[in-house]
């Protein structure tokens, strides 16, 4: 059965996670949403529909993966906030005829069985409208489905257990570890080709599996609680302490304490501080003694404003959400439930706004506008430091991304 990926109209919800990258490239556990569908399916075709204004982006990033790639086959359509297991593709599996899948109230998907090309161009064209399919027939299927970003936060650390056998054979140490660190239940732990893991290190699996992928140095005296995973290209610092439910995407370099957040990848945060309960988007960069809260004084639920929106979150620890090429300077203090832009430079004395716009750039007298050419310049030196070049697709993106934010900056009040 060929896949195809699509976006709802819900991304902005997700904040400026979504802004550069479509719903189904978020991180939840060892893995990205699309690929907890690609690796149970390796020789599957799974195509990717994202909203239109992300389209050059991901054709550029994944070619070969558009509309024009699909056959006549039978095709499950998935919504890309589902989180894939194998009790959903079962049931799946299951299904006879052609019918629009459902978790509750909320439509996850379809399978379609003629004219998917068509078809599939008319769901993309309406933002993931399923009533495009022209199908009648509904099914409940036992979907799970994220909307906002503690979600994915929240459910890192189980769907890291669960990833585990899907990314590395747990027990297997391909890489070099130091007679002087200490691997506790190495049977739960998996180490990449290429790897070092220095003197001191403690790697602590006993309540759930540490994967580090290929590549990675952990300097002396760190320590790795699991549910963990380390992507490839990592470096994790000497003397770091990172806490259960933590995945770190690929090309981070990881310092301080860190506590279940997640990190998209191709950031830093290399230095002392505090991060816990936190999604942390690419490119990021967070200054010396960057802190942030992930608990109220009164242990009450955190509110964050995110997507337009003031929300209740229900939930006790919510850290901060950080958006891509974010920068935050020495000694910044992030409150509960702080939404950071893209492209924000956070520079404060005392603690910034909960809701600090994307282009926006922190002084003495508050924030104001980031200039749009210096922005793109700053980023593209970033990225050239690791030999990835900022392609016109993605610049392009970034032009329409910082018009559609301006009125971010202007001061609209929530709603």
């Amino acid at each position: 059965m060929q896949t195809v990926l699509y976006e709802d109209g819900s991304h902005r919800f997700f904040g400026p996670l979504t802004y550069l990258r479509p719903q189904f490239d978020l991180r939840c556990g060892a893995l990205l949403l699309r690929e907890k569908l690609e690796v149970r399916f390796p020789a599957s075709k799974v195509v990717l529909l994202p909203r239109p204004e992300l389209a050059r982006v991901v054709a550029e990033q994944h070619p070969g993966r558009g509309i024009d790639a699909l056959g006549e086959e039978v095709t499950l359509f998935l919504c890309g906030r589902v989180i894939v297991d194998d009790a959903l593709l079962r049931a799946i599996a299951d299904i006879p005829g052609e019918a629009i899948i459902t978790s509750g109230d909320t439509p996850v998907g379809a399978v379609v069985r003629e004219n998917v090309a068509g078809r599939a161009g008319a769901v993309g064209e309406s933002l993931g409208d399923l009533g495009a399919l022209g199908i009648e027939i509904t099914l409940e299927v036992p979907a799970r489905i994220v909307s906002y970003p503690w979600e994915l936060v929240n459910l890192t650390g189980e769907e890291i257990a669960i990833d585990a056998p899907l990314v590395r054979r747990a027990g297997s140490v391909e890489g070099s570890v130091h007679p002087a660190a200490h691997l506790l239940e190495p049977a739960n732990v998996a180490v990449g080709a290429g790897t070092e893991i220095g003197p001191g290190v403690v790697v602590d699996a006993r309540h759930g599996p540490v994967l580090i992928g290929r590549r990675v140095t952990v300097m002396p005296n760190a320590v790795l609680e699991g549910p963990l995973a380390v992507g490839d290209d990592c470096l994790i610092k000497a003397g770091a302490r990172i806490y259960e439910g933590t995945s770190i995407g690929e090309n981070c370099k990881i310092g301080g304490e860190v506590e279940g957040s997640v990190f998209q990848g191709w950031s830093n945060k290399q230095h002392e501080g505090f991060l816990g309960h936190s999604y942390v988007g690419s490119w990021v960069n967070l200054g010396a003694a960057t802190d942030n809260s992930d608990l109220k004084n009164n242990y009450g639920p955190v509110r964050v404003t995110i997507g337009g929106r003031t929300l209740d979150t229900g939930l006790t620890f919510v850290g901060s959400t950080i958006g891509d090429h974010a920068k935050t300077a020495i000694g910044t203090k992030l409150n509960t439930g702080t939404v950071v832009g893209v492209f924000a430079n956070v520079v404060t004395d005392g603690f910034p706004p909960k809701a600090i716009p994307s282009f926006s750039w922190g002084t003495p007298a508050g924030f104001v506008e980031h200039d749009l050419a210096r922005a793109v310049e700053t980023a593209r030196g970033v990225m050239a430091r690791r030999k990835v070049e900022m392609t016109p697709a993605m610049e392009s993106l970034i032009a329409q991304v910082f018009e559609a934010t301006r009125e971010e900056r202007i001061g609209k009040p929530p709603a």
